[in-house]
C-alpha cells in the first residue's frame, strides 16, 4: 500500500499511524476510498467483518463465511440462492385504482336506480294523461329526456362494472404475487443461513489452527478470522496486542495499519 502523509509518500505493507493522529475510523475510510490519501487493493468480502479490529466482538459465523468467500469458496446450492435473489429483485406492481373503481361502480348503480324510478314516475304520468286524452308536451319531453339519461347511465354502469371486475382480477394477481414473494423471501433467508453455515464450516478447521497462532485474549477470534481470510486491503487495528505493525502483518499474513482509537 502507499500512503501520502505530510507531503511524503510512504510505501509499506505495515504502517504505524498512531503518532500521526490518524484514528481508526479515518484509516478505514481511507482504505475504502479509492481516491483518498491511501492507495491499496480494494477491500474483499471479509473486510466488512475484520477490516477494523478494535476489540469488539465479531459475529463469528458471518465473519467465517466472509473469510471463506475471500478464499474463493462457493456454498452449495449457490445457484438456487442467486435464482431466488433475482426473482426477489423483480418489482411487484401495486393494485391501484380499486377503491376508485368501487366508488365509480356504486355511483353508477345509484344513478341507474334513481333514473329508473324517475322514468317510471314520468311514464306513469304520461299514461295517466293518455287515459284522459290529455296532452302535456312538457311531461313527454321530461320522460324522453329521463329515458335517454337512463340509457347513458346503464352504459356507464356496465363500463364501471367491467372496470371493477378487471381491477379485482389484477388485485388478486398482485396479492398472489406478494404471497409468492413472501415465500421466496422465507426461502432466501433459509438458503442464506444454510450457505453461511456451510461456508463457515468449510474454514472452521483453519480458524481453529489460526487461533493457536495469534495472541490469546479478547482479540483472539477476530485476529484468527483475519488470519484465515485473504485480506487484500489493509486490516486496521485500533489497539490490540501488537506494538509493531510488521509483527501484526506477519501474524495476520495481511497488510496492516496501526491507528489511534476509533472515533
Amino acid at each position: 500500500m502507499k500512503a501520502r502523509l505530510d507531503g511524503r509518500t510512504v510505501r509499506s505493507r505495515a504502517l504505524d499511524l498512531r503518532e500521526r493522529g490518524v484514528s481508526a475510523a479515518e484509516a478505514v475510510a481511507a482504505v475504502r476510498d479509492p481516491h483518498g490519501w491511501l492507495t491499496c487493493r480494494p477491500p474483499g468480502p471479509a473486510h466488512a467483518h475484520v477490516g477494523l479490529l478494535d476489540g469488539s466482538d465479531v459475529d463469528l459465523e458471518r465473519a467465517l463465511a466472509s473469510a471463506a468467500r475471500s478464499r474463493g469458496l462457493v456454498p452449495p446450492r449457490s445457484a438456487d440462492l442467486e435464482d431466488v435473489r433475482e426473482r426477489l429483485a423483480e418489482p411487484v406492481p401495486d393494485a391501484t385504482g380499486l377503491a376508485e373503481a368501487r366508488e365509480r361502480a356504486a355511483r353508477a348503480e345509484d344513478a341507474v336506480r334513481d333514473l329508473r324510478e324517475r322514468v317510471e314516475r314520468l311514464g306513469g304520468k304520461v299514461a295517466a294523461l293518455r287515459d284522459v286524452d290529455a296532452v302535456s308536451t312538457s311531461v313527454r319531453e321530461a320522460h324522453r329526456a329521463a329515458a335517454a339519461e337512463l340509457a347513458d347511465a346503464e352504459t356507464e354502469r356496465v363500463a364501471a362494472a367491467e372496470s371493477l371486475t378487471r381491477l379485482r382480477r389484477e388485485a388478486r394477481r398482485v396479492r398472489d404475487r406478494r404471497e409468492r414473494r413472501l415465500a421466496l423471501a422465507d426461502r432466501e433467508r433459509r438458503l442464506s443461513r444454510e450457505a453461511r453455515s456451510a461456508l463457515a464450516d468449510a474454514v472452521r478447521p483453519s480458524f481453529e489452527r489460526a487461533r493457536r497462532a495469534v495472541p490469546s485474549g479478547a482479540w483472539r477470534d477476530a485476529l484468527a478470522v483475519a488470519r484465515v481470510a485473504r485480506m487484500r486491503a489493509p486490516v486496521v487495528l485500533a489497539g490490540g496486542p501488537f506494538e509493531r505493525p510488521a509483527r501484526a502483518a506477519a501474524c495476520l499474513d495481511a497488510p496492516v495499519i496501526l491507528a489511534g482509537p476509533r472515533v
